[in-house]
C-alpha cells in the first residue's frame, strides 16, 4: 500500500459508502458486517462523522443515517459539470418524444451513477433520483461504458465486479459480447427488462472523455413485449443523435464529424 494512503480516512469514507437507498439506516452491527471493521472502530468513526455533520443518530438504538453534510461534498461536483446545463434541453425534448426517462450517468467503481435525469411530466416511467445507481454490468449505461473504454479499464472493472459481486458477474458476463455487437452495429446498447419486465433501456457514451470521465446517456421507457425491440431501436437512434448534438454544442465534435 502506498505510504501516502491514510487508512483512517479511508475507513471513514467506507462507512459513508455503506449507506444506500435500500439501506438508508444502519445499526452499529450492520456497519461492522458491511465494512469488516471491529465494533470499537465503527463506533469511534461514526461519532466523528456525527460531529462533522455527515451522520446522525436515529434514536438511541435506531442506528445511523446520512446527514445533510454529505450534500456539501457532492454539490460542488454537480455544479461544476457544465454538461448538465448544456444537455438538459435535449434530454427534455427526447423524454417528451419517447415518453421516457433520459439520464446522464458516470461510472463509480462497480456501479453506474445517475447525475441528472429528465422525464415527461405525465409519463408512467419511474423517475430516477440524482445519485441513484445500478450495477455496472447489469445496466444499459454500465454495459455501454464497459464496451467503450480501453481493454485494460474493462478488464480491471470486470475483475472488481467478479470479486465484489460474483452473482452479478456470473449472471451478466455473457452480455458484454452482445453489447459489443450492438455498439458496433448501432452505436448504442440495449437492456431489455433486466430490472423490470415492462421496461427497456438504451445507452450511448460520448465520443471522448470529459474532464477525465466517460459520460453515458441513458433512455428508459415502458413498452409492450411485442413492441419492445422496435421501441428500443427507435429510442437508441434518437439518443445517439441527441448525444452527437451535445458533443457539437460543447466543442467535442465538429459538424464535419457528423
Amino acid at each position: 500500500m502506498d505510504e501516502h494512503f491514510t487508512i483512517t480516512l479511508a475507513r471513514g469514507v467506507q462507512i459513508l459508502q455503506a449507506f444506500s437507498s435500500e439501506k438508508a439506516t444502519l445499526t452499529n452491527g450492520e456497519l461492522v458486517t458491511l465494512t469488516g471493521m471491529d465494533k470499537a472502530t465503527v463506533s469511534r468513526l461514526a461519532f466523528t462523522l456525527i460531529e462533522l455533520g455527515y451522520l446522525r443518530r436515529e434514536g438511541l438504538r435506531g442506528g445511523y443515517s446520512l446527514d445533510t453534510g454529505v450534500l456539501t461534498l457532492g454539490y460542488p461536483l454537480l455544479a461544476s459539470m457544465h454538461i448538465r446545463q448544456v444537455a438538459r434541453p435535449w434530454m427534455h425534448n427526447l423524454s417528451e418524444h419517447m415518453d421516457g426517462t433520459v439520464s446522464l450517468c458516470v461510472r463509480d467503481r462497480s456501479s453506474i451513477i445517475y447525475l441528472d435525469s429528465v422525464r415527461k411530466i405525465d409519463s408512467n416511467t419511474p423517475s430516477v433520483d440524482i445519485g441513484s445507481s445500478l450495477p455496472l454490468l447489469a445496466s444499459a449505461a454500465g454495459r455501454a461504458w464497459l464496451c467503450s473504454v480501453s481493454e485494460a479499464q474493462r478488464t480491471a472493472a470486470l475483475n472488481q465486479i467478479r470479486l465484489q459481486t460474483p452473482a452479478v458477474f456470473e449472471a451478466n458476463q455473457k452480455e458484454i459480447e452482445k453489447t459489443k455487437s450492438q455498439m458496433q452495429r448501432h452505436g448504442f446498447s440495449i437492456n431489455r427488462g433486466a430490472h423490470d419486465a415492462r421496461r427497456v433501456a438504451v445507452a450511448v457514451p460520448m465520443c471522448k472523455l470529459l474532464h477525465g470521465e466517460l459520460i453515458v446517456f441513458n433512455c428508459s421507457l415502458l413498452a409492450d413485449e411485442s413492441l419492445r425491440l422496435a421501441k428500443a431501436r427507435e429510442a437508441g437512434y434518437a439518443l445517439r443523435d441527441m448525444v452527437r448534438h451535445i458533443e457539437v454544442a460543447i466543442g467535442m465534435r465538429t459538424l464535419d464529424n457528423e
